[in-house]
């Protein structure tokens, strides 16, 4: 009977262990919850540190320069070219004929004077004595300045500080008063007279200036005869017929010049023996021509 109730008693306490190790596990379970729970205090330091840390974020990004932008770039860029303002702009410089040319003003241009072609005309014409001795030097500076209007200024006044340069350049050019020794530099000789011719008031003479043959003088001959010659090479080729007048009559005859230098007196109509007694003047100038066609 004991024993009985002693295994009776034993699965009794047994089965209260196992029910009290139960409710311990329970209320451990239940403890660690507890512990898991925020107080106050812990929350008010998380909410504080997560402050903290968001605000030293905010700061952080906020210095970031990479990330944003200083109020003078913002300025800079609020005064930067929209692209609606852009287009208007390019379509007004576009359309501005003052600074862009025609197809007929850059046709214009293209033909105007090069700078090869203008040193060119500067090196012919400083190479031309023609011109240095006869032609006005009022021409040249009237030919630079059409040179000036072909828009190669710079060029061009370099040019023309070498041509100012060459202008008064002595050794190449004559003064006024060289010309002026040279226009009256003729040289004269007599003629040489022949078959009973003589000279009259003044001595019959020539000479050759330039391009012309020049007779001067008086002479009393009869007509028809050679009366006097001059050098073959004063004569011009194929001779020459001059008028000259008769002196004291106010008539008129034919001087001819023979290429190989003989001089006679003809009349055109026959010989009038009333006017022949006074004699001729040779005052003639004759255009000079060694040969060959002009």
């Amino acid at each position: 009977y004991y024993i009985d109730d002693f295994e009776t008693l034993r699965d009794g306490i047994n089965h209260i262990v196992e029910e009290i190790s139960q409710t311990v596990e329970e209320l451990q379970k239940k403890f660690a919850d507890l512990e898991a729970i925020e107080t106050k205090e812990g929350a008010q330091q998380k909410a504080d540190d997560a402050e903290e840390k968001a605000r030293a974020y905010t700061d952080e990004h906020a210095n970031d320069e990479e990330k944003h932008i200083t109020a003078a770039e913002r300025k800079a860029w609020n005064a930067k070219e929209t692209p609606s303002g852009a287009q208007k702009k390019v379509d007004a410089h576009a359309n501005d004929q003052e600074k862009h040319v025609s197809s007929a003003d850059r046709k214009a241009w293209d033909s105007k004077e090069t700078e090869s072609g203008a040193q060119e005309k500067v090196n012919t014409h400083a190479n031309n004595t023609d011109i240095h001795v006869t032609k006005p030097f009022k021409d040249t500076l009237e030919e630079l300045s059409k040179l000036f209007t072909a828009g190669f200024k710079d060029e061009l006044e370099e040019l023309l500080r070498q041509f100012t340069a060459h202008n008064y350049n002595q050794e190449r050019h004559i003064s006024k008063a060289e010309r002026k020794t040279w226009n009256g530099a003729a040289t004269y000789a007599n003629i040489m007279l022949k078959n009973g011719a003589a000279a009259g008031t003044r001595t019959p003479m020539y000479a050759k200036w330039g391009a012309f043959l020049i007779l001067r003088g008086h002479v009393k001959t009869d007509a028809e005869i050679i009366f006097g010659s001059i050098p073959a090479e004063y004569a011009p080729a194929g001779g020459s017929v001059i008028t000259v007048p008769l002196s004291g009559t106010g008539g008129t005859a034919d001087l001819i010049i023979y290429d190989n230098g003989d001089l006679k007196i003809k009349y055109p109509d026959p010989a009038d023996s009333s006017k022949m007694g006074g004699g001729y003047y040779l005052d003639v100038v004759v255009g000079f021509q060694e040969g060959g066609t002009a």
